[in-house]
């Protein structure tokens, strides 16, 4: 299938359901502008003040643009194309309302769901919907309690432009999303391309749109099948890739945006209705061509949202004093300490990773030393918000993966190999915490390990780790990167599109931890064997 073309400037062509060029010459039914987004989760931009120009993002930008084109074009929508409610720091506080404060300021017309919109669970995201001042657009995605659609979501929306001078066309719009098969959401999904097929089908026969828009949050393979095998489509609006991009080859054309607005399409639409004039009889058509607007320093952000975000970071400053938990004993987070050998620290990070998924059973969880910081020794205490956050505070995305024993010695044996110096344990910023299992190493010289026992340490399976043991892991995205670069194989259960945040797993660990009382100790988990000088 080939490869979704990636647009940073300007894709201006003429749309594919024209009928023919000559059709173009007569004025247009109807004109409008569209602009759309989708996977956005921070409030504030990602900012660098030493790199004039770069992407920045963040809502406070598109607010201005949003402005401009609803004051200059009287048709114009604003589309959200899902995925919201996490992952982000203050997502794990305010359960994603704080987007809705960016949503509304932008005033969308439709949105779909993502993935991330169940992060905290169905009464989350009703929460959220509540809050919302546009609908969220859901025709595939149930509740596993009632058989029906999720609360607050409605399948499809019709919305009628009128403008003296860019005419009426009335437009029809439904949203899905790919099926996640994660039975601990509450939720199950239908076939995303048979539900759109009988939305567009009533879009089209009952309400007799003259455009349906379709949203849709998947990956772009997925969108491609589906503006192939979906009939009826003008135009798609797509999330959960995380990158820009613009296809036109296979039926309806998409479009996805960067993530955390850094970019932003802007659609320029012209509807040309049925005409039976003359001897010349054709059926409508949309003329259409297409902008990626890049979010950068240079633009202006708007006054009162700054308020808002002001308000937040007010918010979150209170919520970093918040105790979360206690240490019961003095607990060493040192270089010395988690970059040599098994500390607990280490363990307690690694047992948090193996805990948090519930969409599979997670049998191992890993922890690199050099992911835990502030290099120092935590006495016995209370624990705020921000303390954990210190800890790690990179804001890292946990994956979940399926591989076998022998690509997992493969993945160890590459990053342990650092630990190995000339005859000492050397430091290893990937030193790997486990949980789950335990392992020995042995250096056979300088940068040269070899993984000599692997074994269980579960209630479920016990002995060595067989090479054919197939299991689930939970790590950073940043491991899972050296578990690719050592040649292991795996496939994804939880992609870093679907994964959540470092910060906000540790913190629902904690929670549930008896009294809230982190107690990590040695376990016996790891063990570099040095060679004898004799």
């Amino acid at each position: 299938m080939q490869l979704a073309v990636l647009f940073s400037l300007v894709a201006s062509v003429l749309g594919a359901n024209c009928a023919n060029s000559s059709v173009v010459t007569r004025a247009p039914t109807a004109s409008l502008q569209i602009l759309s987004y989708n996977d956005v989760y921070e409030m504030k931009p990602e900012d660098d003040a030493t790199q004039h120009g770069v992407l920045v993002g963040g809502p406070s930008r598109v607010v201005p643009l949003v402005h401009t084109m609803r004051k200059n074009f009287e048709n114009s929508l604003v589309i959200f194309a899902g995925d919201t409610m996490s992952p982000s720091l203050w997502s794990g506080q305010f359960k994603g309302l704080q987007m809705i404060e960016a949503h509304n300021a932008l005033n969308v017309d439709f949105a779909c769901l993502g993935n991330h919109e169940f992060d905290f669970g169905i009464d989350a995201f009703l929460n959220v919907s509540k809050a919302s001042k546009f609908p969220w657009l859901n025709a595939n995605a149930y509740e596993k309690a009632t058989g029906q659609l999720l609360r607050e979501t409605t399948p499809h929306a019709v919305k009628t432009l009128t403008s003296p001078t860019m005419g009426t066309i009335k437009i029809g719009a439904f949203g899905v999303m790919y099926d996640m098969k994660d039975d601990s959401k509450g939720m199950y999904w239908t076939d995303p391309i048979a539900a759109a097929k009988e939305q567009v089908k009533y879009l089209r026969e009952v309400e007799k749109v003259d455009m349906v828009i379709a949203l849709t949050h998947q990956l772009w393979d997925d969108d491609n099948r589906f503006s192939q095998d979906v009939k009826g489509v003008d135009i798609i609006y797509g999330g959960h890739d995380h990158s820009a991009m613009l296809q036109s080859t296979f039926g309806a054309w998409y479009l996805k945006s960067d993530l955390n607005f850094r970019s932003v399409w802007v659609s320029d639409i012209k509807y040309y209705g049925p005409s039976t004039e003359g001897k010349n009889k054709f059926a409508p058509f949309i003329k259409q061509s297409h902008k990626n607007l890049a979010i950068t320093g240079d633009m202006p952000t708007d006054e009162a949202f700054e308020g808002v975000i002001a308000t937040y970071e007010a918010k979150i400053a209170t919520l970093f004093n918040r105790v979360i938990g206690s240490l019961c004993a003095e607990t060493d987070l040192t270089k010395k300490a988690v970059r040599f050998g098994e500390a607990p620290i280490g363990n307690f990070f690694a047992d948090a990773y193996k805990s948090f998924y519930g969409k599979v059973q997670v049998e191992v969880g890993v922890m690199n030393g050099g992911g835990i910081r502030t290099d120092k020794v935590w006495g016995a205490n209370t624990l705020t918000l921000g303390d954990v956050v210190s800890w790690s505070p990179f804001g890292d995305m946990m994956v979940a993966i399926k591989t076998d024993g022998a690509n997992f010695k493969t993945f160890l044996k590459f990053i342990m190999n650092a630990s190995c110096g000339e005859r000492v344990v050397a430091e290893n910023g990937y030193f790997a915490h486990v949980a789950g299992l335990s392992y020995k190493i042995k250096c056979l010289g300088v940068k040269n390990a070899e993984v000599s026992e692997l074994k269980w340490m579960s209630t479920t399976r016990t002995g060595d780790v067989k090479d054919d043991d197939v299991f689930h892991v939970v790590t950073s995205e940043n491991v899972k990167g050296q578990f690719d670069q050592s040649g292991a194989k795996s496939t994804f259960v939880v992609s870093p599109n679907e994964a959540s945040r470092v910060d906000m797993l540790l913190e629902e660990y904690i929670a549930a931890l008896p009294d809230r009382s982190v107690c990590p100790k040695v376990q016996g988990r790891a063990e570099i064997i040095i060679p004898s000088t004799n």
